[in-house]
């Protein structure tokens, strides 16, 4: 939020969202937000969709890298051609109408923000209960529950107590990350100068490839990726937003990528596939491994706990969007210099999925659904296009943008990129429901269960007066608690 003075007939200050994001800040927003807990997490979980081939293993974590790049072009046309931010919800609204829009914010609140959170703080615990255990073996299934719930109850004190500090320990937290992934990337490296190669012999060779077991494999590597497409909910916020998040999703993708590969290039240096599909703490296990080879240099990668603070950070205004547009009277629809009340009320939904959910059942269920609104998302540019022939497309906005990177957006291209994205990621999901019916039936019928509140709470205009009544009460209690102001100044 901020304010700032119209004229000099203003005698007040209006409050409206400002536009500070430039590119350096946009690529960093994307790093830090991609690389969370995916690289601690992912390499296991693709090794085991893979039935522990290191050659498919990378070979994976390329098309997983290609799908993120082809499918961030493409939001760069959306999020140029729409000035609003809220990302896939603006774009689904425009195209689609209400429904589907209100079905994207609803997934994100009830299914995709606790699922991240849950995944991050169980992730997060398993790093910190896993030295205590030692010998490359997993903790008890509770205490690393109960660690998991504090860590998460930590990160929930924090944003409450202070945003500014939130944000501080999220670029704290980032470069920690990073530090951390050097660290095991030029140790990795140093051994690989000196012969230790034996993992790297015959990297396609499998004993029994296990099909069924493949689309958890592109669930781990898309989820190790996923965030990319968070910047358009800022749209309103960042400098010149046609060309700056096309040259930060070209920019911010590659280095990951760099990154995610040499890092996985380091762990198979020191340790085999079977203690990585073992463990539930790679990067932990890979100390445990340098140890005991009597090769470590003593220095621990960084735990990750930064994840949740920065997905919130994006979550936030899409959901104030969303809320906007569909023109509710709600606290959601306010912003507030406190964090924000879906976060809030979306905690005994985090709690449950903590107590109950393993982290592969949360990431295969919470990121086929994020695919699938990614690849409804993508259907609006060919239904845009047939629909509305006269819409101008910035192309050569975009083109110039990123030609100077590798890449060059010519509109041909451009609709091929498209495709080639939902063609495959289609494939994935439909084979998920034969592979794991049980995720994906329930990840379908949570997004479906959504309408129902859509009908009574947006449609249903001939509402009794004690339930409009309440709720108005209930959104200027909510509105006093959070300290939340309506927007006054429009910058879309």
């Amino acid at each position: 939020m901020d304010t700032k003075k119209l004229g000099d007939n203003d005698e007040e200050p209006k409050v409206f969202l400002r536009r500070f994001w430039g590119l350096v800040p946009s690529v960093g927003l994307i790093v830090g937000v991609v690389i969370g807990t995916g690289i601690f997490v992912s390499p296991t979980g693709i090794l085991r969709g893979v039935s522990g081939s290191v050659g498919l293993a990378f070979v994976v974590w390329v098309v997983c890298a290609v799908l993120a790049l082809l499918g961030g072009l493409c939001y760069t046309e959306l999020a140029a051609s729409f000035t609003k931010s809220g990302g896939e919800f603006t774009y689904l609204l425009e195209a689609f109408g209400p429904i589907p829009a209100y079905l994207r914010v609803w997934t994100l609140f009830v299914i995709l923000s606790p699922a991240d959170m849950a995944i991050q703080s169980l992730t997060v615990a398993n790093y910190l209960t896993t030295p205590l255990v030692g010998d490359c073996i997993d903790a008890p299934y509770w205490s690393v529950r109960c660690t998991a719930l504090c860590v998460f109850c930590l990160i929930i004190f924090i944003n409450c107590v202070s945003v500014r500090l939130s944000s501080h320990l999220l670029v704290i937290l980032t470069v920690a990350k990073t530090v951390g992934l050097c660290i095991i990337i030029i140790t990795g490296f140093v051994l690989l100068a000196q012969g230790k190669t034996a993992n790297f012999h015959q990297p396609f060779k499998v004993e029994e490839f296990d099909f069924k077991l493949l689309p958890s494999a592109f669930y781990a590597g898309i989820f190790a990726y996923s965030g990319w497409d968070n910047i358009t909910c800022i749209t309103e916020e960042i400098k010149k937003p046609e060309k700056t998040i096309a040259k930060a999703m070209v920019l911010s993708l590659l280095g990951v990528t760099v990154i995610y590969l040499l890092s996985n290039i380091a762990y198979l240096t020191v340790m085999t596939p079977n203690e990585i599909l073992g463990s539930s703490a790679v990067a932990a296990h890979f100390v445990e491994s340098l140890e005991k080879c009597r090769q470590t240099t003593g220095l621990r990668p960084p735990q990750d706990s930064g994840e949740p603070n920065g997905g919130g950070a994006l979550t936030r205004p899409c959901i104030l969007l969303a809320f906007r547009a569909l023109a509710v009277e709600s606290i959601n629809a306010h912003i507030t210099k406190q964090p924000p009340p879906a976060m809030a009320l979306s905690l005994p939904i985090t709690v449950g999925m903590l107590l109950t959910g393993s982290i592969w059942e949360l990431l295969t269920f919470s990121t086929f659904v994020d695919t699938a609104f990614i690849v409804l998302t993508l259907f609006t540019l060919p239904y845009l296009r047939w629909t509305r022939p006269e819409r101008e497309l910035p192309f050569r906005e975009i083109t110039r943008s990123v030609d100077i990177y590798i890449i060059s957006l010519k509109k041909k291209k451009k609709k091929v990129f498209c495709y080639i994205f939902i063609s495959v990621t289609m494939f994935i999901l439909i084979v998920t429901f034969y592979t794991d019916f049980i995720q994906a039936f329930i990840g379908v019928a949570a997004t479906l269960f959504g309408l129902v509140f859509y009908f009574i709470g947006i449609r249903w205009k001939t509402q009794p007066r004690i339930m409009k009544k309440t709720m108005q009460n209930t959104n200027h209690f909510l509105q006093k608690i959070f300290m939340s102001i309506p927007q006054e100044v429009k910058t879309y």
